[in-house]
């Protein structure tokens, strides 16, 4: 069985502690979402994962190797707009870096059509990257993130941008992925519910540590959702067996805010 595994991961950037001795193991075949407020180390997580930021601690892999090889990795970084002038299907090619030559195969263009295709997207196959709406960016973002076949999938709030049809469709694929390939995936996400709907495993995080994680239904406790985001909530579970957190109030008031300051 594929596995992920973290120990005492400590990160600091700029001279200040970000990620705290997290420690956490991510199964394989398993979707993981990573919630916590702005600022306490969701992306860092995924960055220190992936080895692009210098850490202390461990990341270990099925085999215990570190670092685990690059290829085996897909990243989906948060949004940005990008002036880029490659067609929608050439940005989706360029997941397979490492096996890319010269020449595009007629196999590897049939890939990239499928994935187009699973996403609802081909017909804008041909248009320019730079061209498209954030959201559409977004979608394309997702069909590179996957057409590696990874074992190891990374996404950052892959669905920021997106419309309530295309939460559920780009989740449907990654959950659908993850089962059927046995891969580890780590999601960031801010919406609760859809995180509750899709994940095997949350990872709530509060300034740089792991305060809850398990099944949804273990983490998504009130009080600690209003002492972790400040606001007080609703929870509960709707007759198909899914989990939904609504947010109602701030914990305090804006003018306590601004006393507090």
């Amino acid at each position: 069985m594929n596995y992920l595994c973290v120990e005492q991961l400590c990160v600091s950037l700029g001279g200040k502690p970000i990620l705290s001795d997290l420690s956490a193991k991510f199964q394989g075949g398993q979707f993981t979402a990573v919630l916590g407020p702005n600022g306490t180390g969701k992306t860092t997580l995924l960055k220190a994962i992936l080895g692009t930021i210098p850490y202390h601690g461990a990341v270990l892999s099925r085999s215990g190797s570190e670092p685990i090889p690059i290829r085996r990795f897909s990243y989906l970084c948060q949004l940005n707009k990008s002036p880029s002038q490659l067609t929608v299907i050439e940005m989706v090619l360029l997941g397979l870096v490492n096996q890319l030559t010269w020449k595009i195969s007629e196999q590897q263009q049939l890939l990239a059509e499928n994935m187009l295709k699973s996403l609802g997207i081909l017909p804008i196959a041909t248009r320019r990257f730079s061209a498209l709406s954030g959201g559409q960016q977004q979608m394309v973002a997702m069909a590179q993130a996957l057409i590696s076949k990874p074992k190891i999938l990374l996404l950052d709030e892959p669905t920021s941008a997106l419309d309530l049809r295309h939460q559920v469709q780009v989740l449907d694929l990654a959950k659908q992925y993850t089962r059927d390939s046995g891969a580890v995936t780590v999601a960031v996400l801010h919406d609760l519910s859809l995180a509750a709907r899709y994940s095997d495993q949350l990872l709530l995080l509060n300034e740089g540590n792991v305060v809850a994680s398990g099944e949804p239904k273990d983490v998504l406790k009130p009080d600690l959702l209003e002492h972790v985001y400040q606001v007080e909530v609703d929870v509960g579970c709707c007759n198909q067996g899914h989990w939904h957190v609504t947010p109602t109030r701030p914990t305090r008031s804006y003018s306590q805010y601004l006393a507090a300051v």
